[in-house]
């Protein structure tokens, strides 16, 4: 029962963390809508600048994909979770039940062994679902050491835009900051992902 508790504790950390990584993938894909623009009105000199905003702005797409399917994974583990706190308080009042009754023990050990089947077969699908979930939390942060980079190269590109490069250094580093803060989002669902298996 403690295991269930624990686990479902970790599924609102993980709801948690999901959630503040995808308010900053939407800061993200602003940010990159608003960065395009100002290439734009900068003109040829920041075109490298733009085309660098827009991959960040497909990340910030991508992480949010990756969050939604880590999200599902998540409200698909409170669910067997949930199940196997059902399963377990059947299996614990069937146990109770068989030791008063001694003229219904063949109907009772049935029960119990549907029961104990039951949980078996909940247990494997919650590992599956940690399996998914770990999945998941590894793409998306691999997905944001790739940001990491792309972010560096803005910081770079902003250099060579001539007039607008005070503008633009000052985007690629707010693109930056961004993509720094999911790292560490990511870093503790690894660490929550690694405690569930």
């Amino acid at each position: 029962m403690a295991d269930i508790a624990a686990e479902l504790q970790n599924t609102v950390l993980i709801n948690e963390n999901i959630k503040m990584v995808i308010w900053n993938c939407f800061e993200i894909n602003l940010m990159g809508l608003n960065a395009i623009l100002l290439a734009k009105r900068a003109g040829r000199m920041a075109r490298g600048f733009g085309v660098i905003s827009g991959e960040l702005r497909e990340l910030s797409l991508q992480l949010q994909g990756s969050m939604n399917r880590l999200s599902s994974a998540s409200q698909d583990m409170l669910a067997e979770s949930s199940h196997s706190m059902i399963q377990d308080r059947r299996s614990q009042m069937l146990a109770h039940t068989s030791a008063l009754s001694t003229e219904n023990t063949c109907y009772l050990a049935e029960t119990l062994g549907r029961n104990r089947k039951a949980a078996d077969e909940n247990s494997e699908r919650l590992r599956m679902v940690h399996q998914r979930l770990a999945e998941y939390i590894d793409e998306a942060y691999q997905a944001c050491v790739f940001g990491v980079v792309i972010a560096r190269a803005a910081r770079i590109e902003s250099a060579y835009s001539g007039e607008h490069s005070n503008v633009l250094a000052e985007l690629s580093n707010d693109f930056a900051r961004k993509v720094d803060s999911i790292v560490p989002r990511l870093e503790e669902l690894r660490r929550i992902s690694g405690k569930m298996k």
